[in-house]
């Protein structure tokens, strides 16, 4: 069993209170995680994982395939942007019709964003996921990997969801622009209805000619992107998710410190499980301070970038349904690219706003203990944690941004202030 003596331990604590950042800590174990180790989780994780392999993107994918893969996905996403941007210099100007291109091209902007980011990333994706690993064969006690079950299994239910709602809605924007094919099988005209896209693009063919290749390419592009969203966004949540389990795993064990069985030993048996009981707390509650501070350190920068595209695109969608108020069709697909922007901003702070939540409740949880009844060189060890646990751990994007619920009430505000100004100066046109 562990004995650290009380010398030890304060300093450990210390250390990791922060006072003493650049020394060496008893709490710090050496360890190089391994892809290949045993990982009870995998399960939990595997949704994801499929994903990005369909994508090229899995970070332990070393193969030519994965380099074929990418080379197909970008030029896909870029051949689509040049045929957008063509369309953009080529037809006839009116201020409905730049709303229409520019919000799709924010959006076709978006995905290349992330496919190229989460390339550039490999290496702190795979660190991250070993991380996780390690993380999962340290958890022993069956009530903290119900903890670590659970989260596990939200950050799954949110994979399966925002598939399904992407799968969905490009089923039934590919239903919506067929129907006019459809509608002249089953109900022949002496004239053909006219045929329209979904997205203004110029692919320098002819569009009537060409009319279902260049919808294929279309909704395949659109697919494409919005699978690159979901696995990306979704194994990030599946990050913070894991954080947020960690911090709930280090509430528990502060929590069952004092428990009755341990308060009822001896003395000097007593002594030696809360060293013990207080060193494993301690060292989870720092793992999991340790990998909020990696999750910004390695996001903040592309997550910044994509919150100003959001915003761009939430105002521009907002702009495109006032023009398009008359048109059903278009109105559905306005609408519905707005209910998963907005759905996928509020998850995103959602789950930020969870770890604020989970690093906060362990000063709560510390001041609930019996930590009165301890001795009092224990007692100075939880002002340290209560002291500490008092300071937030937040999901940060670009050192001015946190991930919170307060930080979406923000982007809706920013975006409905751009919307207005937009379209004040719409009417005016």
């Amino acid at each position: 069993m562990l004995w650290i003596s009380e010398k030890e331990c304060l300093y450990a604590c210390d250390a990791w209170w922060g006072e003493h950042n650049s020394a060496p800590s008893v709490l710090t174990f050496a360890f190089q995680p391994s892809p290949k180790m045993d990982f009870i989780g995998e399960r939990y994780y595997k949704l994801n994982k499929i994903l990005l392999l369909c994508l090229g993107l899995w970070p332990y994918q070393n193969s030519r395939l994965k380099i074929i893969q990418a080379i197909f996905y970008q030029t896909l996403f870029i051949s689509f942007l040049l045929c957008q941007v063509n369309a953009f210099l080529t037809k006839k100007y009116s201020i409905n019709l730049v709303v229409k291109m520019c919000t799709f091209i924010i959006i076709n902007c978006i995905f290349i964003i992330k496919y190229n980011a989460w390339i550039l990333l490999t290496n702190n994706i795979k660190y991250i996921f070993n991380i996780i690993q390690y993380d999962w064969n340290i958890i022993k006690a069956e009530e903290e990997l119900k903890i670590i079950r659970g989260y596990a299994n939200n950050a799954r239910f949110y994979t399966i969801y925002f598939l399904l709602l992407v799968t969905i809605g490009l089923l039934g924007l590919f239903t919506l622009y067929t129907l006019t094919y459809i509608y002249d099988i089953i109900v022949p005209r002496n004239e053909s209805r006219p045929l329209q896209l979904p997205i203004i693009v110029n692919c320098f063919i002819d569009e009537e000619t060409y009319f279902f290749a260049i919808l294929v390419h279309t909704i395949i592009t659109n697919y494409a992107g919005g699978i690159t969203i979901t696995a990306v966004g979704t194994m990030l949540i599946a990050y913070v998710q894991h954080n947020c389990a960690m911090f709930k795993i280090a509430s528990y064990r502060i929590e069952h410190i004092f428990d009755d069985n341990v308060l009822q030993m001896p003395k000097n048996i007593r002594q030696h499980i809360l060293h013990e009981k207080l060193i494993y707390a301690v060292y989870i509650h720092r793992r999991a301070i340790n990998l909020a501070k990696i999750l910004t350190n390695s996001f903040a920068t592309l997550y910044f970038i994509l919150l100003g595209f959001g915003v761009a695109s939430v105002s521009f969608n907002f702009l495109y349904a006032t023009t398009v108020l008359n048109n059903v069709i278009e109105l559905l697909i306005s609408v519905g690219i707005i209910f998963v922007q907005l759905y996928y901003l509020f998850l995103g702070n959602y789950v930020g706003q969870n770890i604020i939540d989970a690093s906060l409740d362990i000063h709560q949880i510390t001041y609930n203990t019996q930590w009165h009844v301890a001795p009092l060189w224990m007692q100075k060890l939880m002002l340290f944690i209560m002291q500490r646990s008092n300071k937030k751990s937040a999901l940060t994007a670009g050192g001015l941004f946190d991930a919170s619920l307060e930080g979406f009430a923000t982007l809706m505000s920013m975006a409905m202030s751009y919307f207005m100004v937009l379209h004040s100066v719409q009417i005016q046109e």
